[in-house]
């Protein structure tokens, strides 16, 4: 069972990272909107995912009780949406914080001495 958490977090830290380099990508190319809109998509999908896995919602057809990791029941749908849609959402709002250059002044400001 821990193997399968492990490859789990392994899937959803892949996917973070992924969705960090294109929504930079897209920081970078001044299309915030579509940035913002996919968060918003990417979040829905992460809340809906963290209800089915607590039973909030509950279909009729669900199974009650899985042995299959991933069956069709309520608990195993709720994790394979929080993979998929709550790791691309870390990293996409990960890549909205705003970023340090590097440089050699940390301060950015510049100190001029008057003589």
């Amino acid at each position: 069972m821990i193997l399968i958490i492990g490859f789990l977090v392994l899937a959803a830290a892949l996917l973070s990272i992924f969705a960090f380099h294109i929504s930079a990508w897209c920081l970078n190319r001044r299309l915030n909107i579509l940035v913002y809109l996919v968060l918003a998509a990417l979040g829905a999908g992460t809340v809906y995912g963290l209800l089915r896995l607590s039973g909030v919602i509950v279909f009729p057809s669900d199974h009650t009780w899985s042995v299959d990791f991933f069956d069709a029941s309520w608990r195993d749908d709720g994790v394979r949406f929080l993979v998929l849609f709550g790791g691309t959402f870390a990293g996409t709002a990960v890549a909205l914080l705003p970023r340090r250059h590097k440089g050699g002044d940390s301060s950015g400001a510049q100190i001029e001495e008057k003589t």
